[in-house]
């Protein structure tokens, strides 16, 4: 998975543990998602009737971020996405570029069935930084509404699918000898038959936090995650046949992806299922 999905899947797990009452580690500056992030603030969109929208801060790093929703007595934290699909450009292919790949965001549920949306701004600050934290981030707080949690999927429906899929492109990758890609299909493969770890985030979630199953199909989407930037398995070209199966084998697994990311985020949150 890229790293601004990453952060936000650490945000939801990080974010659950700390609601819950359990001890968690420092996030900032710390975690492997944050690495590149010279910050990380949160703001509120305040939309007035006449000029321009205005951003007001309320926490300086995901840190406070969490002390906040716990002021507020919010109940959890949830990942979801927004597919952006185009007819000439699907979300597989623009997953590479900014913006692309379909829309990311936080939920947060309060009392009384509130619950706000989170989405999130990546901008360079400085691209010769010595530390290499060049990413200003902010989250943005767009809109707080009337909603229950979206019901979470099976974890065991997310794995089995998430398998298949690499299996599939795995043996496709084998047959056209694509190279690396084929031992990442590998890679994820091993990681849900619990084979090894083969992710580079391991900090995900504070230890202890997501069952076995959940670990498992991160670490597996990570190495599965072929679909962005140069070289990448979108880069690949193939004809008649083989190309039909290219796609269908690409499709998949990308929505295998984006389906088991989900589900093994929300996972940590005790949210009921509506």
């Amino acid at each position: 998975m890229n790293h601004e999905i990453a952060q936000m899947v650490a945000l939801t797990c990080y974010g659950n543990a700390c609601l819950q009452g359990r001890d968690i580690p420092q996030f900032y500056p710390g975690n492997s998602t944050t690495q590149f992030c010279e910050s990380i603030t949160f703001v509120e969109v305040e939309k007035p009737l006449l000029g321009k929208q205005r951003e007001s801060e309320i926490a300086r790093s995901p840190d406070e971020w969490f002390t906040c929703l716990k002021a507020k007595g919010a109940k959890g934290v949830q990942l979801r996405r927004q597919a952006q699909n185009v007819q000439w450009l699907p979300d597989r292919m623009s997953a590479g570029l900014v913006g692309g790949g379909g829309s990311w965001f936080l939920e947060v549920y309060l009392p009384k069935d509130q619950c706000e949306s989170w989405i999130t701004r990546w901008e360079v600050n400085d691209q010769d930084a010595a530390d290499r934290r060049i990413w200003r981030v902010t989250y943005r707080q767009v809109s707080s509404r009337k909603s229950k949690p979206v019901a979470r999927r099976n974890l065991q429906d997310a794995g089995e699918g998430l398998l298949k899929a690499l299996q599939e492109i795995g043996a496709f990758s084998e047959k056209h000898q694509c190279g690396s890609f084929s031992e990442l299909f590998s890679n994820g493969i091993a990681s849900l038959d619990r084979s090894g770890r083969h992710g580079y985030h391991q900090d995900l979630a504070p230890a202890e936090l997501l069952s076995p199953e959940a670990a498992e199909i991160l670490d597996a989407c990570q190495s599965a995650w072929v679909f962005g930037g140069m070289g990448s398995w979108n880069d690949l070209f193939f004809d008649g046949q083989d190309k039909k199966d290219y796609e269908q084998v690409s499709e998949q697994l990308y929505l295998a992806i984006m389906g088991a990311i989900q589900a093994a985020a929300n996972s940590t949150s005790i949210l009921p299922a509506q």
